[in-house]
């Protein structure tokens, strides 16, 4: 009998027992649920979005233009004939008159466009939603990536047929070209195998990795590419913006384009051959050689020796160059060496023989350097020649005051989201050719 009561008493206590270590000690796993999550509000965007020399564009003299040509004279033969004459009965001679013709150009359009869910506007659109408008902040992107957009088009090709890029190597979905930076992540481009040629297909960009190379003993960076590539791309192919027709003259106007050395070809629809000399670029090739202060100057000196003296010393420049063109120039600076006197040293600290930043200026000209301008190359532009033609001022596409446009699914009813459009149709022109100079074949330096 003693022993069930005592089996009965260690069974209660045992059940005791646990009951007690039920009850463990609180940790965090138990007070997670009631902690609040912090965010930092502040995030630097690192995202492309420059567009620094077509803003200084951007606020010269706009010429309204309508979709018909916008034209303006150009005195390219001086005329009057002149001559030593014999006045005692010689004869004095017929006269010459100045031969003019019509410079022109055409609006070429463009835009940018972006799409969000009825949810994800709903859901951000309400400081106890969320810690930032979504709607807002893609409508303030939208804007940057138009303006870098024509930026882009600024530094594309020769022929003012939107070209960006030319391939330099392949590597599956990875494409190297000279200048990554005229590209941007999550966006579409056209493959052709030259100007004027039909294109391959499309490309989309999954992202851009400016310093990663395909073949490291090229210059450029990466192109990261969604989906699969155009059957027959290879090296050598144009990229070019999507919409653009590929054919001479049918996009914006690019420093290229106005600043040629040739006597070949038209320019603003001038044949350049039937003015020899006259819509022609004075023009530096430096052949693979490193820019100096010495070739510098001599290329300045081409540029005044083709205007009168004085447009060519008084014409205000800027030196519009990449970053590869900069250290090139920094390097000679550091290759000139500042004679220091070790001295004069203070202290145990060794002395620093560099400036946090590079020189403002070149030959006492002011310096925009661009990370998306054509590597190689530096254009002298004299700024306050260059103006727009003006169609279509940029700004929000509209129909009857309505920026939104709704979409519409394959069954013909509502999709919940909408489209909003920036656009705008205008070109880039310069009063002349000879009003500028650019140096190419530039030595980029090692890295680049």
């Amino acid at each position: 009998m003693f022993s069930i009561f005592r089996f009965i008493a260690t069974f209660w206590l045992q059940v005791f027992l646990n009951c007690i270590a039920c009850f463990i000690t609180g940790n965090n796993a138990q007070a997670v649920a009631s902690q609040l999550e912090a965010f930092v509000r502040k995030i630097t965007d690192s995202m492309q979005r420059d567009s620094l020399l077509f803003d200084k564009i951007e606020k010269r003299p706009t010429e309204v233009m309508s979709s018909r040509v916008l034209w303006w004279t150009l005195d390219l033969v001086p005329g009057t004939l002149t001559r030593q004459v014999d006045p005692d009965g010689g004869p004095a001679g017929r006269g010459a008159a100045i031969v003019q013709a019509r410079a022109q150009v055409q609006a070429a359009f463009f835009l940018a466009c972006t799409e969000m869910t009825d949810l994800a506007m709903s859901a951000t659109d309400s400081p106890k939603k969320a810690v930032g408008d979504y709607k807002k902040r893609n409508l303030e992107k939208q804007i940057s990536q138009f303006r870098n957009l024509c930026e882009s088009l600024l530094n594309s090709d020769q022929n003012a047929a939107g070209v960006f890029d030319s391939i330099v190597a392949i590597n599956g979905n990875q494409i190297q070209v000279n200048n990554p930076n005229k590209f941007q992540a999550q966006k579409v481009y056209q493959v052709l195998p030259a100007v004027g040629q039909p294109s391959r297909g499309p490309i989309t960009t999954l992202n851009i990795d400016v310093n990663g190379k395909v073949t490291s003993t090229l210059a450029g960076g990466t192109l990261y590419i969604s989906g699969a590539l155009p059957p027959g791309i290879s090296v050598g192919d144009l990229l070019v913006v999507d919409g653009s027709p590929g054919i001479v003259n049918s996009s914006l106007g690019s420093l290229a384009s106005n600043h040629l050395d040739s006597n070949t070809g038209s320019w603003d629809n001038l044949a350049r051959a039937s003015f020899p000399g006259q819509l022609k670029t004075p023009h530096l090739a430096l052949n693979n050689f490193a820019l100096t202060p010495s070739a510098f100057d001599l290329g300045l000196v081409f540029l005044r020796r083709v205007l009168p003296d004085d447009e060519g010393e008084q014409m205000e420049l800027l030196a519009h160059m990449g970053y590869d063109q900069q250290q090139s120039l920094s390097n000679y600076a550091y290759l000139a060496g500042n004679n220091f006197n070790w001295l004069d040293a203070k202290g145990d600290t060794n002395v620093d023989m560099m400036k946090k930043m590079a020189a403002k200026t070149v030959a006492g000209y002011d310096k925009l350097v661009s990370k998306l301008a054509t590597p190689a190359r530096v254009d002298m532009l004299a700024i306050k020649k260059w103006f727009r033609g003006e169609l279509q001022p940029t700004g929000p596409l509209t129909r009857n005051g309505q920026t939104e446009f709704q979409t519409y699914g394959d069954d013909g009813g509502l999709d919940f989201s909408v489209i909003n459009y920036i656009w705008g149709g205008f070109q880039i022109c310069l009063e002349q050719p000879k009003l500028g100079l650019y140096y190419d074949g530039c030595a980029q330096p090692s890295g680049f």
